[in-house]
């Protein structure tokens, strides 16, 4: 149902605007207001504005969404503004781009004249005023910016070219899991919350999302961007992003992050470095061996565990085999099957190959990624080598063993009871 704004709105948020000029949100409510009441000259002036502002004050995000909103409405602002920002980001490579910003905080706003009767004419007074400050820094450097500056002119100019900017109001469900990848995502402005299911194989975490049986990830807010995990590993959502408020980014289409990793192999680098940093991140969230580790041992197991990615279908684990390395699941779903029939199901945080880990016996039971899984190896050598320097993990280790083999018992014990 559309909603229905009015001047005494615009002069609400310009209001607003006059006693927070630091506030983002503030000049995004002005802007779009001009624009939903047909002020189309005024509207494109404030977001070319609050683009430049973005462009030079490193919120880099926010300020490709202002150029590409300006394209759709077909302004000339749009692409010039796209220009400047490659000229400033577009380094391709991971060195620092010469852009200008500053902490706006280190100057103050500009003295406002008194109030306007007449909203417009308010509303355009208070951006003439305020737009030199917002848009004026001093020559300086800024770090990096993500994806831009994986990317040399041309590649970032295409990459830009296909980036959708899109509005969801707080609340909004923008990723859900089990959903195909198709889309990486940049917060522009706003914050979203990030959860997953407690589900089989995973303890509970102890904070919570608004929704039940919801373990919390943590949130996110703007200039970062989300939804590598599955992109990077080819599978499905495996977590639930929300809208804590009034959320603005930009949507990139998959095939256009696989073109450019293609051309350019940075952009590939940095995808993968940022989805295997978030992963451990989460893990160290969900997974109850990790949860109970202290952080000098957390860190000690993290840095020996590589990565793999696992095709759907594939048996890493073989009843009656050895297995030589502790998997944890971050990512995915897999399956413990014995006798043919599957007798557990494991997701992201749990643990497995602990019991043949340590107690050097054969596997007990197939585990099989019933999805393509993304799973973290220790190898028994480092498994070694980390428990001699912190025993703790081995404490951890062997609880989670007796916790499993009574599971297992009383599967088993399940299982025998149903024979007749």
């Amino acid at each position: 149902m559309p909603v229905t704004v009015s001047f005494d709105d615009l002069m609400r948020a310009t209001g607003r605007l006059r006693q927070h000029p630091f506030d983002t949100g503030a000049w995004l409510d002005v802007a779009v207001l001009l624009h939903a009441l047909g002020a189309t000259d005024d509207a494109e002036l404030a977001f070319a504005t609050i683009g430049e502002g973005a462009r030079v004050g490193g919120q880099v995000a926010l300020a490709v969404a202002c150029a590409r909103h300006l394209a759709e409405l077909g302004s000339v602002r749009g692409p010039e503004l796209v220009e400047q920002i490659i000229e400033s980001y577009a380094t391709g490579g991971p060195h620092l781009a010469v852009s200008p910003p500053r902490a706006r905080s280190a100057t103050e706003p500009p003295p406002l004249a008194a109030e306007l009767a007449d909203p417009l004419a308010e509303a355009r007074a208070v951006l003439e005023r305020l737009g030199p400050w917002l848009t004026s820094r001093p020559p300086g450097q800024v770090p990096p910016a993500p994806l831009l500056s994986a990317l040399p002119a041309a590649g970032a100019r295409a990459l830009i070219g296909v980036m959708t900017a899109r509005a969801f109001p707080a609340g909004a469900r923008i990723i859900e899991v089990g959903e195909p990848a198709t889309a990486l995502y940049w917060i522009a402005h706003g914050t979203v919350s990030v959860t997953r299911s407690a589900g089989a194989g995973q303890d509970p975490a102890p904070d919570r999302g608004q929704d039940g049986g919801q373990a919390a990830l943590g949130e996110l807010h703007s200039g970062a961007f989300f939804g590598e995990i599955a992109l990077v590993g080819g599978m499905r959502r495996t977590a639930r992003v929300t809208a804590c408020d009034d959320v603005w980014l930009l949507e990139i289409p998959a095939r256009a992050i696989a073109t450019a990793a293609t051309k350019h192999p940075q952009l590939a680098e940095v995808l993968a470095s940022h989805a295997r940093a978030r992963l451990l991140a989460n893990l160290t969230r969900t997974s109850e061996l990790f949860r109970a580790l202290g952080d000098a041992d957390r860190h000690a197991l993290l840095a020996r565990l590589s990565t793999e990615l696992v095709p759907a279908g594939t048996r890493f684990i073989t009843e009656g085999t050895p297995n030589h390395h502790l998997w944890v699941v971050v990512a995915g779903r897999c399956e413990v099957r014995s006798a043919g029939g599957a007798i557990a199901e494991l997701g992201p945080g749990a643990a497995v190959g602990e019991i043949s880990l340590v107690s050097g016996q054969s596997a007990v039971a197939d585990v099989v990624a019933v999805e393509p899984v993304v799973l973290l190896r220790l190898s028994r050598e480092d498994f070694d080598a980390v428990v001699g320097v912190h025993p703790s993990l081995l404490a951890e280790v062997e609880r989670l063993v007796v916790a499993r083999e009574t599971a297992n018992r009383a599967l088993f014990q399940d299982a025998s009871d149903l024979i007749v």
